[in-house]
C-alpha cells in the first residue's frame, strides 16, 4: 500500500459532512457527521468534559481515503473501560496514562467503532494501516499509548492478521469483553421469536406482557424526526431520572442540550419505544434507540414512575417486534442486567486493541487484558447458558457482522 499522510483535527465542524458521511455510509449511526457534530454543538464533548475531538484525515496521494474518528480523553468517564489501575503502575514507573489518544464513540459501549474509508478492496489493508498511523500519532503525540475501544467485527478481521505476526508482543494487545444482541433467525412475528423459547420462558414473557397489559398501557414505535419538541424534552427529564437513581454511579454523559437539538440533527436515526396509559397524551416510559444499516441500538430510557413489566415491553420486547416488522438483523441492547440472556439476547465477546509503547509497562497490561479476557469468555459461556432457546449452551459465537 503506497504510503499515507495525516492530519488531525481538532473539531469535526471543520470536516466536510458529504465527504464525512460518503467514508462512513455503511457504518453505524454513532459514527455519522451528525451524530458526532451534535456531542460537540452540545457540549459533551468538549475539553472541559475530558473529551477533546482529535480526528485524523488520512490522505493517499492527495486525495482523503479516510476518517478516524479520534479523542483525547483525561480519565476514563464515559468509555465504559476499567482500566485506571494502570494510572496507578504508570506513575509507579514515572509515566502517565492520562491524558490518552482513544478511538471510541463517546458514552457508548456498543462494539461499533472503525476507521471510516472509501470503499475499495483493499479496506482491511486501509483499516489495518490507519491503526498503524494513529499508533504513530501517539507515540509522536507523547501518550502512552494507542487504544481502540469497542470495535466493529470489520476492524478486528482487519487487525487480526498483525496480531499473528511473529514478535508482536510490541504491537496490538487484543481485550475482549462480553456484549449482548438480539439476531434475528428470519421470525415473522414476535410470537414466532417466542415461540422458539422453552416453555417456562414463554410463561415468563406472556407473564411481563400481561402485567402491562392488565394496567392497560399500551406501547408504540415514534421516529425520532416524527416525534414533537415535548418528546425530547420528556426524553432528556427520563434520563435524568433514571440517572438519579444511580447515584456515583450514574452515567449522566449528556446535557439537556443534546436532546434540545437532537430533533433537528439526528431526528431521522432514532426510534422512540414509547409506552402510553389510557388516555395520556404523553408516554410513561420511553426508550431511545438508533437504527441504521439494518440494525438497532438501545441508549437510553427512563419514566415516570414504575411499573411491572414496563421496562421490559418498552426497552426489549417492542424493540424485537420492532426489529423483526422491519427486517433487521440484529438489536443491541446495551451492557449489563443478566436478564438480558433470560430473554433471547446472545453474548458474544468484543474485541477492543491496545498498544502501550514502554516494555514494561506493557506487559503488565497485556497479563492484566489476558486474565479479564479469560473472565468475560466464562461470564460468556455462562449467560448463554440461560438463553431461553438453549440451542448452543455455553457457546462463545463469532460476533455478526454489522453489515
Amino acid at each position: 500500500m503506497s504510503e499515507l499522510s495525516v492530519r488531525i483535527v481538532g473539531s469535526i465542524l471543520d470536516i466536510d459532512t458529504a465527504a464525512w458521511n460518503s467514508c462512513a455510509a455503511s457504518a453505524c449511526p454513532f459514527l455519522s457527521w451528525e451524530f458526532l457534530a451534535l456531542l460537540e454543538e452540545c457540549g459533551a464533548v468538549s475539553q472541559s468534559a475530558g473529551w477533546i475531538p482529535a480526528h485524523a484525515e488520512v490522505f493517499r496521494n492527495g486525495r482523503v481515503v479516510a476518517y478516524v474518528p479520534l479523542f483525547v480523553i483525561t480519565g476514563s468517564a464515559g468509555t465504559f473501560v476499567w482500566d485506571d489501575g494502570m494510572e496507578e503502575v504508570a506513575q509507579q514507573a514515572g509515566l502517565h496514562w492520562y491524558p490518552k489518544l482513544v478511538a471510541a464513540v463517546p458514552f457508548t459501549p456498543a462494539p461499533v467503532w472503525r476507521p471510516l474509508t472509501v470503499q475499495k478492496d483493499d479496506d482491511n489493508l486501509l483499516m489495518a494501516a490507519c491503526a498503524d498511523a494513529v499508533a504513530e500519532i501517539a507515540r509522536s503525540g507523547g501518550f502512552c499509548g494507542a487504544h481502540f475501544h469497542w470495535t466493529d467485527p470489520a476492524f478486528v478481521a482487519a487487525l487480526t492478521q498483525d496480531l499473528r505476526k511473529p514478535g508482536s508482543a510490541g504491537g496490538w494487545i487484543e481485550w475482549k469483553r462480553q456484549v449482548y444482541r438480539w439476531d434475528n433467525e428470519g421470525y415473522g412475528s414476535f410470537g414466532d421469536f417466542t415461540g422458539s423459547f422453552s416453555k417456562n420462558m414463554r410463561r415468563n414473557v406472556a407473564r411481563d406482557q400481561a402485567d402491562l397489559a392488565g394496567a392497560g398501557v399500551s406501547v408504540r414505535m415514534v421516529p425520532g424526526d416524527e416525534a414533537g419538541p415535548e418528546l425530547w424534552s420528556l426524553m432528556a427529564d427520563y434520563y435524568e431520572r433514571t440517572n438519579d437513581k444511580f447515584g456515583p454511579w450514574a452515567a449522566r454523559f449528556l446535557p439537556r442540550r443534546f436532546f434540545e437539538l437532537a430533533r433537528e440533527r439526528i431526528g431521522h436515526l432514532v426510534r422512540f419505544s414509547a409506552a402510553y396509559e389510557p388516555g395520556s397524551d404523553l408516554p410513561v416510559a420511553l426508550a431511545l434507540l438508533f437504527q441504521g444499516n439494518g440494525l438497532l441500538w438501545g441508549r437510553y430510557w427512563g419514566s415516570a414512575r414504575d411499573l411491572r413489566g414496563l421496562h421490559f415491553e418498552t426497552c426489549y420486547y417492542a424493540p424485537i417486534a420492532h426489529a423483526i416488522a422491519e427486517g433487521l438483523s440484529g438489536f443491541d441492547p446495551g451492557m449489563g442486567s443478566d436478564h438480558k440472556a433470560r430473554r433471547g439476547f446472545r453474548s458474544y465477546l468484543s474485541s477492543s486493541f491496545h498498544r502501550v509503547f514502554n516494555a514494561p509497562l506493557r506487559r503488565v497490561y497485556a497479563q492484566a487484558l489476558a486474565g479479564a479476557s479469560a473472565q468475560e469468555a466464562a461470564a460468556v459461556r455462562e449467560l448463554n447458558d440461560e438463553l431461553p432457546f438453549r440451542k448452543v449452551p455455553g457457546s462463545l459465537p463469532d460476533f455478526p457482522e454489522s453489515s
